[in-house]
Formats: structure tokens, sequence, C-alpha cells
């Protein structure tokens, strides 16, 4: 890792020293460790510099949390746009004369003139654990619903904290934006005299891969939902993203999760070439607690630039309806 070349993602001044690189020494294959959030969107940056790509995954898949039918369909479109892409492959080194040269896995290796690793992230607590301050089942800061850790006058919120998931009603760690401002600005109203709960999290998020983009929601994970006490039942449909006949429609693909007892709904995500931003209707419901009938019912928009009469999470929603009953 302090070969020069090796590069992580964790501020913008990285990210200008990853671009002055690439002017600078020429590279002409990078090794992307990681196949989140921020090795997708580094394989699609530096395909579009020229560079060949080798993505490496330990997983089965990439974008893991977004469940297997979004990574299957990711994976392979990330091999349509020419990235090199490795599964279930454990990078364990980099070697090279003081700059990157190869990469180690295995028993293998192969070239990399750069890499940048982006194998996930852990909360930074350690100046709240040396002051006492408790940590949570997931090992970010505890919080109460305003933010408020075990000191009456110390709060966490952002990256380091814990958030209480929507469904499962359980603290969990979610590093995401919205839910650091959320949770900064409630704490800001909080300490000025007016409480404001920092409101739960459904860990929704949304990624663009090429020309694709996939997004989540909720629990996805049927095995996660079964430790939440849940029955997990799923459907996963293709629909058009407008009305057939109007140009520009493409294959959306949305699968939807629910508890079999309850009808409740308990996640979903959608990949595709457009129309994901549609993650956002079943947050929603997960925010309200719908079961999958009432969301079924929703009144959503039509036209056909914008969505079929049956807009695709409602067809997804009929259909595991269907199942449910």
């Amino acid at each position: 890792m302090d070969l020069g070349g090796v590069f992580t993602i964790h501020n913008m001044d990285e990210a200008v020293a990853i671009r002055a690189y690439l002017d600078e020494q020429s590279p002409e294959t990078a090794a992307v460790v990681g196949g989140g959030y921020v090795g997708i969107e580094m394989a699609e940056a530096l395909s579009d510099r020229g560079l060949t790509v080798h993505l490496y995954e330990m997983l089965p898949s990439v974008l893991q949390p977004f469940g297997e039918t979004v990574g299957d369909t990711v994976a392979e479109h990330l091999r349509e746009q020419g990235v090199h892409l490795h599964l279930e492959t454990a990078v364990s080194g980099f070697a090279g004369d003081g700059a990157v040269e190869r990469v180690h896995f295995g028993d293998d290796e192969a070239p990399a003139d750069i890499a940048v690793v982006g194998v996930g992230v852990e909360p930074n607590v350690d100046l709240a654990a040396d002051a006492g301050v408790e940590l949570g089942p997931t090992g970010a800061i505890a919080t109460d619903e305003y933010g408020r850790t075990n000191y009456e006058t110390v709060f966490a919120a952002g990256d380091a904290a814990e958030a209480r998931h929507v469904v499962t009603g359980e603290p969990t760690h979610v590093p995401l934006a919205l839910t650091a401002n959320r949770a900064g600005r409630a704490i800001g109203q909080t300490v000025a005299g007016s409480p404001t709960t920092v409101g739960p999290t459904a860990g929704t998020a949304i990624v663009k891969a090429f020309e694709f983009g996939a997004a989540r929601t909720g629990v996805v994970d049927e095995e996660r939902a079964r430790e939440a006490g849940f029955d997990p039942v799923s459907v996963t449909i293709s629909a058009p993203s407008r009305a057939h006949y109007y140009p520009g429609a493409a294959e959306l693909t949305v699968t939807l999760v629910a508890d079999a007892e309850s009808g409740r709904l308990l996640g979903g995500s959608l990949v595709g070439p457009e129309g994901v931003k549609r993650v956002d209707t079943v947050a929603m419901a997960l925010h309200s607690a719908q079961t999958v009938s009432e969301l079924q019912e929703a009144d959503l928009a039509y036209a056909p630039p914008f969505s079929p009469v049956w807009d695709p999470v409602l067809t997804a929603a009929k259909v595991l309806s269907g199942k449910l009953d």
C-alpha cells in the first residue's frame, strides 16, 4: 500500500492525486480492488481515461448489498464495457520497484501501473472511544433518537454514528450522505433548543455503472430478513422504463422483498439503463411501513415518455402480492 501509484479514495485530495498520477505517469493498466460504490465508479472513470481496467472482488458478485440480480446484471454490463472482472478473487498485495507494477492474488499476479483500493469502510471512532463514548453493536457510536450519546452533552452524527433501521428497528451503520446531513441538521436544532429526531434510515443507495444504474433500499438480502425475524418472499420482474412504443424505452429489472405473514414490504432493488430513481417510491413505502398490497394501490404518474401505464414498481408489487396470496 506504500508503493507509488496505489491509492485509496477518502477525500478529494486523493482524487486530485490520482488525476495527477494519470497525467504524469501515463499508466496503461489499472487494478481496482473492491466491487462496491468506489470500485464501480473508479472502473468507469479509469476506463474513460483509456486505461485497461481489471476489477478484483473477493465476493461472488459486485455490489453485494444490492442483491444477486443487480450484481449479476452490473457484472455483465462491466464486461460489455471492457472491464476485466475477477470475482471471488482476494487481492493480497502489490509489488514494484518504488511504484506499483504488479497486483498479487492467491498464487498468481497480474500487471498494474496504478491501483485504487476501495474495500469498504469502518467507522472512525477512536476519538469517541478514548473519551468514554459508548459504541453500539455495529462498532459505530451508539446514539438515541436525537443523536445523543451516553454523555448528555455529546452528540454524534454521520459516518461514525449508528442510526435506526426503518425496517428492522435495530441499530445500523449506514455511511451515506443523506443520513449524515439529516442527522447533523437535526442535532443542530436540538442543541439550539428545538428537540428534533434524527430519523430512521432505509439504507437507500444508488450508483452509476457506465450506461447502467443500480439502486437499493431496505432489506434486500433474504438471510438478513430472516435474522430480523421476518419470513421473506421475493419476486423479480423486468418491464420497460417507458411505454414500449415510445423512443428510448429500456428494460428495467425490479426486485421486491416482503414478509410472508404480514405482507409488509421489506426492501427492493432496481437495475437498468434508466429509471432506477424509482427506488424512492419503494423507500417511501418502507418509511410508511406499507404492505405490498398498499404499494400496489399507489397512484403513480403515467405518460409514455416517463412510464408505462403500470409503472415497473407497481408491476413488481402486483406480482409479489399475487405470490403472497
